[in-house]
């Protein structure tokens, strides 16, 4: 990329974005030179906008399989490295984002090497500069999370350039991060018109720093508890949520927390990706039902789905269970996020019961023996958060809902949780109990307030980001930065058997292993892949792997 001869394929644009129309006459259509896209302002913005596309979302890699959260239904391949402890330098799987990153902080290098060729309004370059800078960082924001320390490049390599280079320590990967975001949040409106909604704001960039710095002040990167790591981390949230727009605030929560995941207009939302209707995601089919010939991808495990509370916060017990009422008066979160036999889900009822005597015929059409039998979910659960039940037609419907990087859901719990190590308890209360405000959807009696301090405060703290946040890719992390890993990810993944008595429709539930898991202390960070170490030998690998 020395010579910035770039592919055709920077012209292809998010389907988020809005679309450049006028530029395909310039010469040669096979490849573009840097001369070419960086002075013209639609080929610049085309390629901003493709840079957009290089962030992975989690409808297709989500964390949730390789964590304490969802077994993926086809359970071979990367997430059986993971569940099982076989991660190794060699065989990290799809959830490694080291190439893929590292060739996206490639290409904004490209842009900032390239962007004074543009002669156009500063206001528009003042922009994309801000846009690009935001997404670098959040191509090594990710990095640092799963790898730690990495190498902090900031331009490109030509063909005679030392491509040998040291991890920078993640201490120092932190701070080029937080001040790059500063950079990009200076640089960022608060908003933007229809036609350029989706890009990076002001806000996201925050956001993205309060994330940072909350994992930074955590035990597996602060253990010593520094408290100025916690006071940034507080500081940073703050920014956020004390944004304003006019007279009111930038976000608000949403008082639909069902539907908050199905739209794009929102005003909890603070980052997305989004799709349309053309051009979308087939999450609604890949992880419906089998009944729905869905492939019942999210099998949602046992321990997740008692994390959620009774609607009195009281812990559901295996009572309930053996009295026929499992998921009777749980809290309004749990109806919707996970799908459950009796439920109804796409305007029908979920049936993943089978027969007393294995008569197939008596079997639930979302069984392991109804419709489509190859990819009924093993775990006899299946997710809802984030579905679009109104689409019917599997496999041609495609979905449009946005995936959500950030919202303010997490950025109060990033709140209540650094307040409570700086000694605020008061203030970390206040803030876990608006989301638990909105989680009672308006219902009297329901998710009492909480009251706890000390450690069972913590934990609560710790509790509220599994429920809120379930599926969103924070527990993969969470875990890790807690330290609490070496317990959560060495459970086995329980499934549950509900079976329906043929004569009298009587169901009886029963929980059951469906998979041991196991968790070595190396697994808090992921393995550098072997193949970039053996191309440059500066590379460190993490401790634990050979």
């Amino acid at each position: 990329m020395n010579n910035n001869r770039l592919n055709l394929a920077i012209l292809l644009l998010a389907s988020c974005l809005s679309a450049c129309s006028d530029f395909l006459d310039v010469k040669p259509l096979d490849s573009f030179t840097g001369e070419a896209v960086f002075s013209d302002v639609k080929l610049t913005e085309a390629y901003v906008n493709k840079r957009y596309t290089e962030i992975r979302d989690g409808f297709n890699y989500g964390l949730r399989y390789i964590c304490d959260e969802a077994y993926h239904n086809f359970n071979s391949g990367s997430p059986y490295l993971y569940n099982r402890g076989e991660v190794t330098p060699d065989q990290a799987g799809d959830f490694g984002t080291w190439k893929l990153y590292f060739t996206a902080i490639k290409n904004c290098n490209i842009y900032f090497e390239n962007i004074d060729k543009l002669k156009t309004d500063p206001k528009i370059i003042d922009r994309m500069t801000g846009e690009i800078t935001f997404l670098r960082a959040f191509f090594y924001a990710d990095l640092i999370s799963r790898y730690g320390g990495v190498p902090i490049l900031t331009k490109t390599f030509g063909l005679d350039d030392d491509m040998m280079v040291k991890r920078d320590s993640y201490e120092a990967c932190v701070s080029f991060i937080v001040g790059e975001l500063d950079k990009a949040a200076d640089l960022l409106p608060l908003s933007y018109d229809e036609e350029n909604y989706g890009r990076a704001t002001k806000g996201a960039a925050l956001a993205l720093k309060s994330r940072i710095l909350l994992y930074a002040a955590s035990p597996y990167w602060n253990p010593s508890g520094d408290k100025a790591k916690w006071q940034a981390a507080a500081d940073a949230a703050k920014a956020v949520f004390d944004l304003k727009d006019g007279d009111g605030p930038v976000y608000q929560l949403d008082p639909d927390y069902k539907g908050l995941f199905v739209t794009n207009k929102s005003k909890e939302i603070i980052f997305m990706k989004q799709f349309n209707s053309e051009y979308g995601h087939s999450f609604d089919w890949t992880d419906s039902p089998n009944g729905f010939t869905g492939w019942s991808r999210t099998c949602v495990l046992q321990d997740m789905v008692d994390a959620y509370e009774m609607a009195d916060g009281s812990m559901p017990t295996e009572d309930q269970y053996a009295k026929g009422t499992p998921w009777l008066n749980r809290e309004p979160r749990f109806y919707a996020s996970i799908v459950c036999d009796g439920q109804q889900f796409r305007g029908r009822e979920i049936e993943f019961f089978i027969s007393s005597t294995g008569n197939k015929a008596e079997c639930g059409m979302d069984s392991e023996y109804g419709i489509d039998d190859w990819n009924a979910s093993k775990t006899h659960y299946t997710i809802r958060k984030f579905m679009n039940e109104n689409l019917r037609d599997a496999w041609n419907d495609k979905g449009a809902q946005p995936w959500i990087y950030s919202r303010l859901g997490e950025i109060y719990l990033n709140y209540a949780e650094a307040m409570f190590h700086l000694g605020d308890e008061s203030a970390a209360r206040a803030y876990i109990n608006k989301i638990r405000e909105r989680a009672r959807g308006g219902q009297p009696n329901v998710l009492p307030d909480i009251t706890s301090s000390g450690e069972e405060l913590l934990q609560k703290i710790q509790h509220e980001r599994r429920v809120e946040l379930a599926f969103e890719d924070h527990r993969f992390f969470d875990v890790r930065r807690w330290k609490i890993a070496m317990e959560t990810e060495n459970k086995p993944a329980r499934k549950i058997t509900i079976i329906r008595d043929d004569q009298t429709k009587v169901k009886t539930y029963k929980i059951e292993i469906l998979q041991e898991r196991k968790f070595l202390p190396q697994h808090y960070l992921l393995p550098i892949p072997r193949s970039e170490i053996l191309r440059n030998s500066l590379l460190e690998q993490n401790p634990g792997y050979k």
